[in-house]
């Protein structure tokens, strides 16, 4: 079973380390290991740790693709790293924007539990470092934004009907006023490809965290409110338009020889608002968000076991989709 509306949840904490330059400006290699030294020392071997230095560029994307490092941990590849726990649900980057970025992910709208797992971790990193910290502005960062909490709740969100009914830019153009930032599926300076929309926080500054977190979940739930209304009234009026809609999607997934990124993305997120609207039936509906993942660069580079440049992986990921989808789709259901 796939999510209908809310994909994840994630909360997020900045964190520096009281006296050390922040990452931009740590060019001595022994004291940026420091920090990834005291990490190791407090979480212990239930976590994965790696240094960035010890991976392929290819590895690295990778990781990238799958939500678990920044492109900021990437550029700061020299001196960062990053801890994961083995349900992958607590991550620490570590030497990033700032020296600790720690964060929670879970599956569905969850961001009070988030909250609750993410602040245990950072209760015993709070123990035993000292770090940056003002009574009257509260922990300091890298960049001002985050000064304060150091908090980001942030909520990924699957919004077909509000994207086609055309209120999709007047809505984000509200929310960002009412201190909420959307972004897309891949964060930052990522555009919303295939009705993937990244809602969060805009400041952390002079509110406390359940105070942001319930600023995000109001704004949340009545956009989830508009997206089911949106969803009835299309279904209602265009049952045979969207059912089309996927079947060719379907087709030119199952069909093509090549396909780019942001193709395959926006065929499959038709195919997935037909099965989240039940106009469809798919068998193993999951492969349909797994492939969200797998047909990124990186991850084809790596099924593959080649280089590929952009044309080549255009080729190949026509055919890793044509093979993971052929059969899947019922039709005439």
């Amino acid at each position: 079973m796939i999510n209908s509306i809310v994909i994840s949840s994630r909360v997020r904490l900045a964190r520096n380390i009281l006296g050390l330059p922040f990452p931009n400006k740590l060019c001595d290699f022994e004291s940026a290991s420091s920090v990834s030294k005291a990490i190791f020392e407090i979480l212990g071997e239930d976590y994965e740790f790696r240094r960035l230095k010890n991976l392929t560029n290819n590895q690295c994307l990778s990781l990238l693709e799958s939500h678990i490092i920044s492109k900021e941990l990437i550029d700061n590849k020299d001196i960062s790293g990053y801890a994961k726990s083995g349900d992958d649900k607590i991550i620490i980057m570590i030497n990033e924007e700032d020296h600790l970025r720690e964060q929670c992910i879970l599956s569905g709208f969850e961001l009070n539990k988030c909250y609750e797992m993410i602040n245990a971790i950072d209760d015993q990193i709070l123990d035993r470092i000292d770090v940056a910290f003002s009574k009257k502005l509260g922990f300091l960062t890298a960049c001002p934004t985050n000064v304060g909490t150091g908090m980001r709740a942030s909520v990924m969100l699957f919004l077909p009907a509000l994207t086609m009914n055309g209120v999709i830019s007047q809505l984000i153009e509200s929310l960002n006023q009412n201190g909420i930032t959307v972004r897309g599926l891949f964060g930052e300076d990522s555009s919303c490809e295939g009705y993937f929309y990244q809602m969060s926080n805009k400041f952390t500054l002079g509110l406390s965290e359940e105070e942001i977190i319930g600023m995000v979940e109001k704004n949340v739930s009545k956009i989830i409110e508009m997206e089911e209304q949106a969803r009835n009234t299309l279904k209602n009026m265009n049952e045979s338009v969207i059912i089309d809609m996927v079947y060719r999607a379907y087709g030119t997934l199952t069909n093509c020889y090549m396909l780019s990124t942001n193709e395959c993305i926006q065929l499959l997120s038709k195919i997935r608002f037909g099965v989240v609207l039940g106009l469809v039936k798919f068998k193993q509906p999951e492969i349909i968000d797994e492939l969200y993942t797998t047909i990124q660069p990186a991850h084809l580079m790596e099924f593959y076991s080649l280089d590929m440049n952009t044309k080549e992986q255009d080729v190949f990921r026509a055919k890793f989709v044509g093979e993971n989808l052929e059969g899947k789709l019922v039709k005439g259901v």
